[in-house]
């Protein structure tokens, strides 16, 4: 239940002023909240808890607030992985490419404004 203090702990460094009530209630989450704030008073720091702070990172994260108790979220490298991450981009198609890429996750496949080529698809490493 270690994790479950430090997520309280983040909770609780972010609950000064009424910001947060005002956003769970925007989100529908402001019962989680209650039972949150109802358990930490106990001193309840167990699974159920753990469970309630899940749904409230989770309708957080539904409107662009990441993290909420659980932290900046980071890469790191697994032990022993020697990988690197990558990210799938659409690429120039010429034989002799110019450097423009578009990513993979802004729709349609683009095509070369010169030539009316599609462009291919490539992994680039970060």
């Amino acid at each position: 239940m270690e994790l479950v203090a430090e997520r309280v702990g983040r909770l609780c460094r972010q609950a000064a002023g009424e910001q947060l009530r005002e956003h769970a209630e925007r989100y529908g989450v402001a019962e989680v909240l209650d039972r949150i704030a109802d358990a930490v008073g106990r001193g309840r720091l167990d699974e159920r808890l753990g469970e309630d702070l899940d749904r409230l990172d989770d309708a957080f994260a539904r409107h662009g607030i990441d993290g909420l108790t659980l932290g900046a979220r980071g890469f790191e490298p697994w032990l022993g992985g020697g990988g690197h991450p990558t990210v799938v981009a659409w690429s120039c198609p010429s034989p002799q490419p110019c450097p423009r890429t578009v990513s993979a996750d802004d729709g349609d496949r683009p095509v070369c404004g010169l030539t009316g080529a599609p462009f291919g698809q490539r992994r680039i490493a970060l």
